[in-house]
């Protein structure tokens, strides 16, 4: 074995011959970097504290999640789990290196915490990124080479929007609003294209026989379609948003808590309904399957960027933008 996974193995080891209660609060602090919770932290920072931060850090989001599955595609590095003798305290299909909840949580809280510029969100943000990489190595899913991995990702998404971010929406600026969007709807071409060649490159290169087995899904291209409906979902919605009407993130309590459960529950009915109505007409992994988790997932992001708000709008929960 490579001497550095190895170290990674005892380093693992260690963490899990502490106490077996820490392996619940562990699975907690990994969930913390899962989809399902930035499902519930993006729309409420769009819905409730700024919709141009939400709408930005969902797009922070999509790209690191890009940038980390592309990277374990073409290194093809194992899980600790499925090579040394660790506990399998989670299980994953994808390949190690570099750790996406690593990228996700660093992206994700570096950038709020940048473009909020709140000493407490600095120190919350240290702290969520330090224990969802801990939890991951606790788990047995990663080794610290993949959690350091990830959090050079996520810190070079950060770099690249805090330099760039600004030159790029002052051009997009200009286009029209059909402009927009099918520069999105290329873009999420462009991710799927970015896939399919990633995986056209590694199909003649197998994974070693002793962990094969593990990764039978890791060479797929299913999360690339998720990730670029999403990606056009967003940048629809948000663009005819702006156009139409526009909202006000700030409210009184009681908007803001009525307006987060009701577009929490848009999200939920959306995502699982038509993961199960999907699931019915083709199987995931088949072409027309793929085409299906593209709209999906563009429809759940598309309810929270612009149906969530239009609803919040009409039942009086949110005040228009002044034009």
């Amino acid at each position: 074995m490579n001497p550095l996974l190895n170290l990674g193995i005892q380093i693992i080891q260690a963490l899990q011959a502490m106490s077996p209660v820490f392996d619940g609060v562990m699975k907690f602090f990994s969930f913390l970097g899962t989809v399902e919770f930035y499902l519930l932290l993006i729309p409420f920072v769009y819905w409730v504290v700024n919709p141009q931060l939400g709408f930005r850090l969902l797009l922070v989001l999509i790209s690191t999640d890009f940038l980390a599955l592309s990277f374990k595609q073409l290194f093809r590095q194992p899980r600790p789990y499925w090579i040394g003798d660790v506990k399998a305290l989670a299980e994953e299909t994808s390949y190690g290196l570099p750790s996406s909840h690593a990228s996700d949580s660093l992206a994700v809280w570096g950038y709020l915490a940048y473009r909020l510029k709140k000493d407490w969100l600095w120190a919350l943000g240290v702290v969520m990124v330090m224990v969802i990489g801990v939890s991951r190595m606790y788990l047995g899913v990663h080794f610290p080479t993949d959690v350091l991995g990830g959090w050079l990702i996520g810190l070079a998404v950060i770099v690249i929007y805090a330099t760039c971010e600004g030159w790029v929406a002052s051009r997009l600026e200009r286009l029209s609003a059909g402009g927009q969007i099918i520069t999105g709807f290329i873009i999420s071409l462009l991710i799927i294209l970015a896939g399919l060649i990633i995986n056209l490159v590694i199909v003649p290169i197998p994974d070693p026989p002793e962990w094969a087995q593990y990764a039978l899904i890791a060479r797929g291209v299913s999360h690339y379609f998720t990730l670029a409906g999403s990606l056009f979902g967003a940048i629809a919605g948000y663009v005819l948003m702006r156009s139409r009407f526009g909202f006000q993130a700030s409210g009184k309590a009681w908007q803001l808590a009525t307006r987060f459960l009701l577009g929490i529950i848009g999200v939920i009915v959306i995502y699982l309904g038509l993961d199960v109505l999907f699931g019915l007409l083709a199987a995931d992994g088949s072409a027309i399957g793929l085409v299906l988790r593209y709209l999906r997932f563009g429809a759940v992001t598309f309810w929270a960027i612009f149906g969530a708000p239009w609803v919040f709008l009409k039942l009086k929960l949110a005040e228009p933008t002044s034009r």
